[in-house]
């Protein structure tokens, strides 16, 4: 396990290929995976570099290198007790690569990778708690949710996990077509696609979401693209 994390370029970092032999899986699935993320990851090139790695006859293929962040958005969609065992012995990894670019004497390091580094441990020990506490709670719609945060912590924004579907709010809804959120939400029973709550169906899912009001936590239908797409071809035809 001590090669899982390499130092390139002064930064802690792992490769698609490693991430794929470690977590057993084909290493085109890993690319596909991070394929996606770049489609919703504003700050992609932040986290993943694209490069060629010899394979072992010495032929170029396609691959990846990521930073701590990238991993971590990337792993969250690895699920079972092995992959959480994984995940845990990488965070370590980079922990101990991290502190052996911490012991480089500061006036070698240039000031902008110094404010860079520190803005980055920042946000991953966020992401990282965020992760521990959503694989030990027992509520699905709590997990989704805190591994969304732990994304949001990592990328600025409300970042569905790696693997998963990208979700929506009725108002995120209702701003894409162009109405408000009530008469999403209006359409959306009109037409059934809401599953009983609590549950899920092709068109969202039902999540727990705080009151704007008040602390109490209440039932939200978060919409996935197609039942975005449900609600579009229904006021199409109103």
């Amino acid at each position: 396990m001590n090669n899982l994390v390499i130092m390139k370029n002064k930064q802690a970092v792992t490769s698609s290929l490693q991430v794929a032999e470690t977590f057993g899986k084909n290493h085109r699935d890993v690319l596909r995976a991070i394929t996606n993320l770049q489609k919703d990851v504003r700050n992609f090139a932040q986290m993943f570099i694209e490069t060629n790695i010899p394979d072992s006859y010495g032929r170029d293929r396609k691959a990846f290198y990521m930073n701590r962040d990238g991993f971590t958005l990337l792993a969250m969609g690895f699920t079972g007790n092995k992959a959480l065992e994984f995940k845990l012995k990488y965070i370590d990894a980079f922990n101990t690569m991290e502190q052996s670019l911490k012991q480089i004497p500061r006036k070698k390091l240039d000031p902008v990778l110094q404010a860079e580094l520190a803005i980055t441990n920042a946000k991953t020990r966020k992401a990282n708690a965020l992760f521990r506490i959503a694989k030990a709670t027992k509520s699905d719609s709590a997990k989704q949710a805190l591994l969304a945060k732990a994304a949001e912590a990592i990328t600025g924004e409300m970042t569905i996990p790696a693997m998963q579907q990208k979700e929506y709010s009725a108002g995120e809804v209702g701003k894409k077509l162009g109405i408000s959120g009530n008469m999403v939400g209006r359409i959306a029973k009109r037409i059934g696609i809401k599953a009983e709550q609590p549950g899920k169906n092709e068109y969202g899912r039902w999540s727990n979401s705080k009151s704007q009001y008040s602390d109490k936590e209440v039932p939200q239908w978060l919409y996935f693209d197609k039942g975005l797409q449900a609600v579009k071809s229904e006021l199409s035809a109103v």
